[in-house]
């Protein structure tokens, strides 16, 4: 594929970078003065990094254009990195949509803004999706992806295919929600953790720690749903939910941010999810060997 990357700031500038280690032809562009010498100051950084993932930077791969237009006229997939402003990216994506070919993809990188609003000025909303990455894109792997309600699902599977060819993870999300999965998880996060700063509960440091060497080891190899598996297994049969242990986990005053009902409704969206989480879990002894790898790995930095 041909690809645009369009802003090369922090986000922006870690796509070109990982862009550039696959077998695509790489156009950059972005309006600020000397971004040309930044970008290439970053390439500089990041190459040593991608090497160590046997993921070899190709700069020959890379141009970079004079001008929007020159950047994204025979683009496959416009990757568009505009700071985080709606009125900011609907512009932006105005102008791709006008100058690029009527056939591309336009992929936002927005952390939380809605496709639809995104795409809400351009003649054809279906070209757009939300191609969210958690910084820096180089390195971590995980992004999310939102189609408009007008994307077709080929060009929803063309943008995931891209992307997993150059090393990302993507979760194609059903539904388009603010802050889609990862950030909202994050928001509630902070929300208690400021809530008990607020309080004199805890302090930042406390609670930094508490994640870094507690749960933030632990979600490296299983994450929140599949982490509480193990507890109520103990006493659930397959595909049944026990009631006292799971009203704990929704209802426990742990939390200040409200849990939702175990309700019937739940329980049969819950019963398949469960006996398919099972299935994959690691053994016991397996997932006590890639902590005891993954916290040699933190130690050892």
């Amino acid at each position: 594929m041909r690809i645009a990357c369009i802003g090369t700031g922090t986000i922006g500038a870690s796509w070109v970078a990982l862009f550039i280690t696959g077998t695509h032809e790489v156009t950059a562009w972005d309006p600020a003065t000397g971004w040309q010498d930044r970008l290439l100051a970053a390439l500089d950084r990041y190459e040593p990094q991608l090497r160590e993932l046997r993921m070899p930077i190709v700069r020959t791969r890379l141009r970079l254009c004079a001008s929007l237009g020159e950047a994204v006229a025979e683009a496959d997939l416009v990757q568009e990195n505009a700071p985080e402003q709606i009125h900011l990216k609907r512009a932006l994506v105005r102008e791709i949509a006008r100058l690029g070919p009527l056939d591309s993809i336009i992929a936002s990188s927005t952390s939380g803004l809605l496709p639809a609003d995104i795409a809400r000025d351009i003649p054809n909303p279906g070209r757009l999706l939300v191609a969210h990455p958690f910084s820096p894109p180089h390195l971590v792997p995980a992004m999310e992806i939102v189609g408009t309600p007008e994307m077709p699902t080929e060009r929803l599977e063309a943008a995931v295919e891209f992307y997993r060819s150059i090393g990302k993870q993507p979760v194609v999300m059903s539904h388009a929600i603010p802050g889609f999965i990862g950030n909202r998880l994050q928001a509630a996060m902070w929300r208690e953790a400021f809530h008990m700063i607020a309080a004199g509960e805890a302090t930042m440091e406390e609670i930094d720690n508490i994640i870094k060497g507690g749960p933030g080891l632990r979600y490296g190899i299983s994450g929140p749903c599949e982490a509480q598996l193990g507890w109520v297994d103990q006493r659930e049969a397959p595909g049944e939910i026990d009631e006292e242990r799971w009203s704990i986990l929704m209802q426990t005053d742990w939390s200040r941010l409200p849990g939702p009902l175990l309700t019937d409704a739940l329980r049969d969206i819950l019963r398949p999810q469960l006996l398919a989480a099972r299935a994959k879990r690691l053994t016991q002894d397996a997932w006590e060997k890639r902590l005891i790898a993954v916290r040699r790995a933190v130690e050892n930095i």
